[in-house]
């Protein structure tokens, strides 16, 4: 690719792996790239599980010397230059656009989680409260005044724009992985084995919890108890939650992994399984999928059928959705899926091959490469 005139810098207050991915694709671009970020994956893990000085300082990182860090370098940055703004500190897009747009630079707001709507559904403050209303305004003003807004769904941009307004340009631009970091094969396990389920990565207040532990201890009740078998790596606010109500099941629960433990991890397993809230749907999507589908897995997503997540799994033939938003027969509906899977051990592998093949064909380094370059272009 032609090199690129224009510098572009790509924010983050965690250095998360699409972090490394965006990078990556923008290089690929022709374009000169400065990735900033302050906290590893890892410390972010580590820290925000702490319930001491540790957790207070990585918030200091997150809100306080990030922010400040990302404004010292728009200010001395080229006016050419194009910032990509991560909303995972939820001000940073509005700050870096009120401050820098006298200057000239491009501001893209990456819609990561959507504020306030994600600590609503969390319980953590009422939609009414005067916190709410402000941190509305703050998305409402990055909406219609950055450069351009990228979400990572179709439905998330409907959402987004029908509360706090439509944007100045937008685009949805699906998050992906990088491709190139997992095997290029798949493996069929054996017929013979249990088909194993795993859950990895974050379990918060977005995800249904409740509905995965209900699935569980259903499942141990069945008669497929013995043809079944689950492992989760998780951290997050519902962790625990998990821990104590499967303790006396026959499971394994561990902590995160590092990334490139868990890719190798996951070629043990047939089926990812990922879950949003009917409220965690309105706001987020888990970029786990992509990395699962990439691992070979099939998902078995717990979701509403009108999320962003359902249509990334039905798109792709990658998978089953289960509706969460008012079917009362999901858990017995899930289970009886996969006691058809026990028996048809080939459609499995048909899903999971699925999986493996649509999100490189789909979703790959060129695709996204070309869709943000279209959308640089439109801004």
């Amino acid at each position: 690719m032609k090199k690129k005139n224009k510098k572009v810098y790509i924010t983050s207050n965690v250095s998360l792996d699409y972090f490394f991915f965006l990078c990556k694709i923008f290089k690929k671009l022709g374009y000169e790239v400065k990735p900033i970020y302050l906290i590893s994956e890892t410390t972010y893990r580590s820290s925000s599980k702490s319930k001491n000085i540790s957790k207070l300082i990585l918030r200091l990182q997150m809100y306080m010397i990030y922010p400040i860090y990302i404004l010292f370098l728009g200010l001395i940055s080229h006016k050419s230059s194009i910032f990509i703004v991560s909303s995972n500190t939820f001000f940073a897009p509005f700050m870096m656009n009120i401050i820098l747009k006298f200057k000239g630079n491009k501001i893209i707001h990456m819609l990561y989680d959507l504020y306030p709507d994600a600590i609503e559904v969390s319980g953590l403050i009422n939609p009414n409260s005067f916190i709410a209303k402000t941190i509305g305004k703050i998305t409402s003003y990055s909406l219609k005044k950055c450069s351009g807004t990228v979400f990572l769904g179709d439905y998330l941009r409907r959402h987004a724009e029908s509360r706090w307004g439509k944007c100045k340009q937008s685009e949805v631009i699906d998050i992906s992985t990088d491709l190139t970091l997992f095997d290029d094969k798949i493996l069929q396990h054996s017929s013979n084995e249990k088909i194993k389920l795993h859950y990895g990565g974050q379990l918060g207040n977005l995800h249904d919890a409740t509905s995965i532990v209900s699935l569980v201890k259903s499942l141990y009740s069945s008669d497929i108890s013995n043809n079944i078998e689950f492992y989760f790596t998780i951290s997050g606010s519902k962790a625990d939650y998990l821990r104590r109500a499967l303790k006396n099941y026959p499971i394994e629960v561990a902590p995160t992994l590092k990334s490139k433990e868990w890719r190798s991890f996951i070629k043990n397993f047939d089926i990812g399984l990922v879950s949003l809230t009917p409220g965690g749907a309105n706001v987020c999507l888990p970029s786990k999928t992509y990395a699962m589908m990439a691992g070979g897995l099939a998902i078995l997503a717990i979701t509403p059928p009108w999320s962003d997540l359902a249509s990334l799994i039905i798109n792709n033939q990658a998978g089953w959705v289960f509706d969460n938003s008012s079917n009362e027969k999901i858990i017995s509906n899930i289970i009886d899926k996969l006691r058809y899977l026990t028996q048809n051990r080939e459609y499995l592998f048909q899903i999971r091959k699925n999986s493996f093949m649509n999100v490189r064909q789909n979703y790959n380094e060129y695709n996204l490469g070309m869709k943000w370059e279209r959308f640089i272009e439109k801004i």
